[in-house]
């Protein structure tokens, strides 16, 4: 059988799950999101249904979905169904009260994990909120701000990075070091990934930009498995595996991106330009404040219960309508495939609105994606969806 009937054959099927892709050579491939459920996508339903934006997703082993929205100081927790079954957590500076919500994470025994920066800690949630013990976020001195936290195999993953101030004066000292490990109890056992490896550290923009929260996406089989996407998307992700006590990095190489991944603009082009304004970031670091306007940007990656990695870059070209694309990476790190994004429904990829604010904020078990994007009057959702890849 040839490889383009056997991908056929293979990918005939909603469970992306079940799609093993052998191929020699990658070949563009269809994406198809088949959404769920979405919550938030009715104005007229009571407020915890409401959506700013939902930043952070976990699910637990009921199928309990866990939302921290971007302006709360707390945790949503609705049901499998999208119903919605309590608040933990709530604005505050006392025992189980949270200022700024950070990081946050359910692990496989269903305890909430909160990272807050403001008061310095980690709160610990057993039984949606119904008892809690707090753990010390500083360390060294300084608080860290972890962005995402996930499970591994008895421990757990953080990714942030650390600033520190300059003896002699001016910009601060910045470790180079982007992932770190943590115990049970959350006491810290290694750190690993190095930040260069990821970013081009001597460009202004670039080096301002990597320290901040959404400079890279983390996803995690939960065992010895770790892939980073970068947001400025030059056509590389990074997968680390741990082998003999050791985390090893591999680049895998993607789809095409353009040329240039970004240009520098000054604020005067992001003001008189709305092509430029649309695809811009604006950053501060030690030594100034950086605009750049993107042309390939990462909006997520996940590892599939397959193994396979799934990556999705956009494309933002200055006089176009952003295109959200997909890359599926086999078990070895090889590209299967690579093409457009898009939704079942004809109204939402005819929607411009809708197609570039798409975010992809978590996996499950069941190889289900929960996504963040805006709904027909702009207002943000959280969809949940299955993914069908299939041949062109």
């Amino acid at each position: 059988m040839n490889a383009n009937r056997a991908l056929r054959r293979i990918c005939a099927t909603l469970a992306i799950g079940a799609c093993m892709l052998v191929t020699a050579q990658a070949q563009e491939l269809s994406f198809t999101l088949h959404e769920q459920l979405i919550i938030g996508d009715d104005e007229e339903a009571p407020s915890e249904y409401l959506l700013h934006y939902p930043q952070i997703v976990r699910t637990d082993s009921q199928g309990n979905i866990y939302v921290k929205d971007a302006r709360s100081a707390d945790v949503r927790v609705f049901d499998a169904n999208g119903r919605y079954v309590t608040t933990v957590g709530k604005r505050g500076e006392g025992p189980g009260e949270l200022r700024e919500v950070f990081g946050m994470h359910v692990d496989g025994d269903d305890r909430l994990i909160v990272a807050d920066r403001m008061s310095r800690r980690l709160t610990i949630f057993t039984d949606m909120g119904k008892s809690f013990t707090t753990k010390s976020l500083a360390e060294d001195g300084r608080t860290i701000a972890p962005r995402p936290i996930l499970s591994l195999d008895n421990s757990f993953v953080l990714k942030y990075v650390k600033l520190f101030a300059n003896p002699e004066g001016g910009p601060s000292i910045m470790d180079d070091m982007v992932l770190h490990t943590y115990d049970v109890d959350f006491n810290r056992l290694e750190t690993f990934a190095q930040l260069d490896d990821i970013y081009d550290l001597d460009d202004p923009f670039l080096n301002a930009y990597s320290t901040v929260a959404g400079a890279v996406y983390v996803t995690t089989n939960g065992t010895d498995t770790i892939v980073l996407a970068p947001f400025v998307y030059g056509g590389y992700i990074y997968r680390y595996t741990r082998s003999n006590d050791k985390w090893v990095m591999e680049k895998l190489k993607g789809g095409p991106v353009p040329t240039r991944t970004f240009i520098p603009v000054s604020q005067k082009d992001r003001e008189e330009n709305q092509d430029i304004y649309r695809g811009s970031i604006s950053t501060s670091g030690p030594t100034g404040t950086y605009r750049a306007r993107i042309f390939s940007r990462s909006s997520g990656v996940a590892i599939l219960s397959t193994g396979e990695i799934l990556h999705f870059p956009f494309r933002t070209p200055l006089k176009q309508d952003f295109e959200p694309r997909a890359e599926l990476f086999n078990q070895n790190g090889d590209l299967v495939g690579y093409g457009q994004l898009q939704f079942d429904n004809p109204e939402l990829n005819g929607n411009a609105r809708v197609m570039e604010s798409i975010r992809i904020q978590w996996i499950d078990t069941a190889d289900r994606l929960y996504l963040a994007r805006k709904n027909g009057e702009g207002f943000f959702v959280l969809s949940v969806a299955n993914l069908e890849i299939s041949s062109k």
